[in-house]
């Protein structure tokens, strides 16, 4: 979703986009990496960005081994391989390197302390990053959703589309983030030349009970949205009750990003239209 929606934006710019989708590019390939990588050295400017992740959270419970491998051992690959060539470097990571508890929005100085292998594997991509590449771009984001991958908005249309009434636990708290709000928000931190760790959501916060009773309305479908607690839905990995994160580092330097419903609302038309 990130890299489609960068890719789009690039265009949009004018500036230069060379994607490259998981069946060009395994990051886990150090020597396909340094190869890429290469290919640009010669080329002032150039920004690497990595949007390849793990993230099946309930799936790295069984497959820990694999995720830990694209999303620490990838990532290292990446960020070393932008490192040797000179070249800038973005990595996005998770409010899942949170547990949740801290009762208020958390900041890039707050100690992380993941509940799952999906977090562990994640944290552990963005020490990797740092110790190889320290000028990097470090981007955590949360609840992203947009065109071109699975995500929570297109699983509650979906559902709403044919139930009566679906249920949606209330008691997790997090901020959505439109993909294209994401890249939006990393150009323009790369654009002030800001290096180490941003956090960047969609502006506000709610629980999933409330993103999908706004998903619903904003597709003017009357279906019912009941609330349930997390323990309705059994699951594999433990996920953060409270993972809103604070963006004043962003602030600061005049990055805001928008209000979550508005971008949510417009993905919602974008998609039905897409559909219809």
């Amino acid at each position: 979703m990130l890299g489609s929606a960068l890719t789009a934006l690039c265009e949009k710019l004018g500036v230069v986009c060379r994607p490259y989708a998981e069946a060009d590019l395994d990051i886990t390939d150090a020597e396909a990496v340094d190869a890429a990588a290469a290919r640009f050295a010669a080329q002032d400017g150039v920004l690497m960005i990595n949007a390849a992740a793990y993230t099946d959270v309930e799936r790295a419970e069984d497959e820990e081994e694999r995720a830990f491998a694209v999303n620490d051992t990838g990532a290292r690959n990446v960020a070393r391989a932008a490192a040797r060539q000179g070249l800038g470097f973005v990595h996005v990571s998770t409010d899942f390197v949170f547990d949740g508890t801290k009762g208020a929005p958390y900041t890039e100085e707050d100690e992380p302390h993941p509940l799952n292998a999906y977090g562990r594997s994640k944290l552990a991509g963005e020490r990797s990053v740092l110790e190889v590449c320290p000028t990097a771009l470090l981007a955590r984001t949360a609840w992203v959703y947009g065109p071109g991958g699975a995500n929570f908005p297109a699983k509650i249309l979906a559902l709403a589309r044919v139930r009566e009434e679906i249920q949606v636990v209330d008691d997790e708290f997090g901020s959505p983030t439109a993909s294209i709000d994401l890249a939006r928000g990393i150009l323009e931190l790369r654009r002030l030349r800001a290096t180490g760790l941003f956090h960047l959501t969609g502006s506000g916060s709610c629980s999933r009970y409330e993103w999908a009773r706004e998903i619903v309305s904003a597709a003017g479908l009357h279906t019912r949205v009941l609330p349930v607690g997390r323990g309705f839905f059994p699951a594999n990995a433990v996920r953060p009750a409270n993972s809103v994160l604070s963006m004043e580092k962003a602030h600061r330097l005049g990055v805001v990003m928008p209000p979550w419903q508005p971008s949510l609302r417009a993905f919602v038309q974008e998609h039905l239209s897409k559909a219809a």
